[in-house]
């Protein structure tokens, strides 16, 4: 497995710091670097993959926390480590779903630790599947569940959505729960299973995944806010 790794960030030193830790950590065959340094350069030349973005949140003009808020409108799946000098962004990551914070001057042994992390997770989302029957294609069709935003029942089939697509499946919510077997997943009402890596934000009987609202059953939301301050913590280090 090759590694897409890109590096977003408006100062040439603070490139060649994670440049040449990148190069002690991994063999140069192991992976792909891409640099940018700018917000608008990156939306506006985004790769086709990317596994681990190394973000800078400290930038000019669109900073790295509204960088990642346009990304993850259309990819949610890559991992964000932020890069900052300032410990209060912190708890903003969450609305993006940061993987792990990195504090400037970054030390080689913090970067080392997180980045392996970071590559395990990774691994662990390239050999995770859900495996179903189409209705539309009419063939058995496997993706990534780290791929999957929610799931819906609508009328007697269940709607699994993506990033790209919506697939159509006959089959139960009760069914594909136990198929996944998957922590991250969690029942937040009878008509909906969800992602809790892709939640944006909560409201007071739902929440939010990229743009759709999702409704929450009263006696879920205890325990969902208990997941998602868990993952918050997480990422904090």
């Amino acid at each position: 497995m090759i590694l897409s790794v890109v590096i977003c960030e408006d100062e040439e030193v603070h490139r060649k710091i994670l440049r040449t830790y990148l190069s002690k950590i991994l063999d140069k065959d192991k992976y792909r670097l891409i640099e940018f340094s700018s917000g608008e350069e990156i939306l506006k030349n985004y790769p086709e993959h990317i596994d681990i973005l190394l973000l800078d949140v400290q930038m000019k003009n669109i900073n790295g926390l509204e960088t990642a808020r346009k990304i993850r409108k259309f990819d949610t799946n890559v991992n964000i480590i932020f890069t900052t000098a300032i410990i209060d962004f912190m708890q903003q990551g969450y609305e993006v779903k940061a993987f792990r914070y990195l504090l400037k001057p970054i030390k080689y042994d913090d970067f080392s630790k997180h980045i392996l992390e970071c590559i395990e997770e990774v691994k662990e989302k390239n050999i995770n599947y859900l495996a179903f029957k189409d209705i539309d294609l009419s063939e058995i069709t496997r993706i990534p569940t780290s791929s999957i935003l929610y799931m819906e029942t609508d009328s007697r089939v269940v709607l699994i959505h993506t990033d790209n697509k919506i697939y159509k499946v006959n089959s139960t919510l009760n069914k594909l729960e136990k198929d996944l077997n998957n922590s991250d997943f969690y029942r937040c009402h009878r008509s909906y299973l969800i992602n809790i890596n892709k939640v944006k934000n909560i409201k007071q009987n739902s929440l939010v995944i990229k743009e759709n609202e999702i409704l929450v059953s009263r006696y879920k939301m205890k325990n969902l806010k208990l997941k998602l301050t868990s993952k918050l913590g997480e990422c904090l280090c």
